[in-house]
């Protein structure tokens, strides 16, 4: 196995690393949707049925709570995962994690250690802290067992992805 630090040796797979990179690039877009959604509450209208209802009826208040519960939790879990980040880092390593890579993308803005934002400290220590960010995500997630795996068989699990992702519908067969 590779021996060097890299997303793939931490993270058990650049595709593990980007699965989570993904989810926490969510976390603005998750805050916005429930203060969103929060405004759009209001207090039901009060009503008389004549008839007992049959069947499944829909049950709104119930569907909200859930989304504004599932909305809760996902942003929560960013923020647990932040509190292993010293304060200073916070806003600069979620910034980078929801932000770094967007360079070209539909016109986004990116960012990268080098920028005068992140001057105040050495970019191996910003890299540090989103790396224990990252993990410490996955923990709360409950990502850390399938990257324990990834990195123990890693390599073997690779090659025989690799010769099954070769296969075409007629081999399949």
């Amino acid at each position: 196995m590779d021996t060097g630090k890299n997303s793939s040796s931490i993270f058990g797979s650049p595709a593990e690393y980007k699965m989570l990179v993904l989810k926490i690039s969510e976390y603005p877009i998750n805050k916005e949707l429930l203060r969103r959604y929060m405004q759009d509450i209001a207090p039901s209208g009060c009503f008389v049925r004549e008839s007992s209802a049959k069947g499944y009826g829909a049950r709104p208040t119930e569907e909200k709570a859930l989304r504004i519960a599932d909305l809760k939790r996902r942003i929560s879990e960013v923020d647990r995962a932040l509190q292993k980040v010293p304060e200073e880092y916070r806003s600069g390593v979620l910034y980078h994690t929801v932000h770094h890579g967007c360079k070209g993308i539909q016109g986004g803005k990116g960012c990268s250690w080098s920028e005068k934002a992140f001057s105040f400290a050495h970019p191996n220590t910003w890299k540090k802290w989103k790396t224990r960010f990252i993990l410490e995500y996955a923990s709360i997630i409950g990502e850390m067992d399938h990257i324990e795996l990834l990195n123990e068989y890693g390599p073997t699990v690779k090659q025989q992805a690799d010769i099954y992702g070769n296969l075409t519908p007629d081999v399949i067969e």
